[in-house]
């Protein structure tokens, strides 16, 4: 099967085109033009798989995200249903917003831009394609992963700032794990058509991740409960603010935000990897790259 990838060369494309290869099939990596648009898609394929995407942050302009997280997808939905092949769509739990036990059946409710773009998207392509799969994987990390680096650079310096006591949970995921939920909804595969919630086996409180990755780490770490209002206040501080904290800290680990995955689960599928397995993975290799 020739397989479209888009957003072949990011953090989870990479693990997904290993993955599709290493299953006998052809990858066809996602083409950019020096602008970074989709130049076009090849003459010839069997599937199309949607893993690109931008979350945002400092330097980001609400547009851009709009360009690759509801325009691309809606290109690539119009490409699918003109050729009649599926497509396989990454998107997010956070499309329902921030909550514990997110099922495929909740109302959206974004909030950020980086979840809104997603929901619209998500919205579109359900109304376009009868035949679109729809994968949310929850807080996914591993080898490669620079976006969820400083929270183990922050725990090897040996302290971390908990948001109240700590015990927000959350489901972390390998992206190896991704990759093979990607294999099974491939057309007559187990998860083909639909959307379903991808997670890791463990759903765990920040306190509980820092403490799992200080073992991983060999080292022990202090971590430091800031009340929730003290944590806002700081963060209105502008360059004045604590190093260790942040709003996207606060919002990640000040909420409960796990997904359900019993429908993934009943279909087949089981992820791999625990979450010391994972973050063991990614310490080997930001110490291959010199980061920690």
């Amino acid at each position: 099967m020739r397989v479209f990838l888009a957003g072949a060369t990011g953090f989870l494309g990479r693990h997904i085109c290993k993955a599709i290869q290493c299953s006998g099939h052809t990858v066809l990596p996602h083409s950019f033009s020096a602008h970074g648009e989709l130049r076009e898609l090849p003459g010839s394929i069997d599937l199309v798989v949607n893993s690109a995407g931008k979350l945002g942050g400092s330097g980001y302009q609400d547009s851009m995200l709009e360009e690759a997280n509801l325009e691309l997808p809606a290109m690539l939905a119009g490409e699918c249903l003109s050729r009649g092949i599926p497509l396989i769509h990454l998107s997010t739990p956070g499309v329902c917003g921030l909550r514990s036990g997110n099922s495929e059946t909740d109302d959206y409710a974004p909030v950020g831009v980086y979840e809104e773009t997603k929901a619209r998207a998500e919205a579109e392509l359900l109304g376009m394609l009868p035949d679109v799969t729809i994968l949310r994987p929850d807080f996914v990390f591993g080898a490669g992963d620079m976006h969820k680096y400083p929270l183990f650079r922050q725990v090897a310096k040996g302290w971390f700032p908990l948001v109240g006591r700590g015990d927000a949970k959350t489901r972390p995921t390998d992206a190896e794990d991704v990759a093979r939920a990607v294999l099974m909804a491939f057309p007559g595969e187990a998860l083909h058509r639909g959307v379903y919630n991808i997670g890791g086996p463990d759903v765990l409180s920040i306190r509980e991740i820092v403490s799992v990755i200080a073992g991983v780490l060999g080292r022990s770490v202090l971590t430091l409960p800031v009340p929730r209002l003290l944590f806002k206040a700081a963060l209105k501080l502008g360059p004045l603010c604590p190093p260790g904290l942040s709003e996207s800290r606060y919002r990640l680990f000040g909420t409960h935000r796990f997904t359900d995955t019993t429908r993934a689960f009943r279909a087949g599928f089981t992820p791999g990897s625990s979450f010391r397995q994972t973050a063991e993975k990614a310490v080997a290799w930001y110490r291959e790259k010199e980061l920690l």
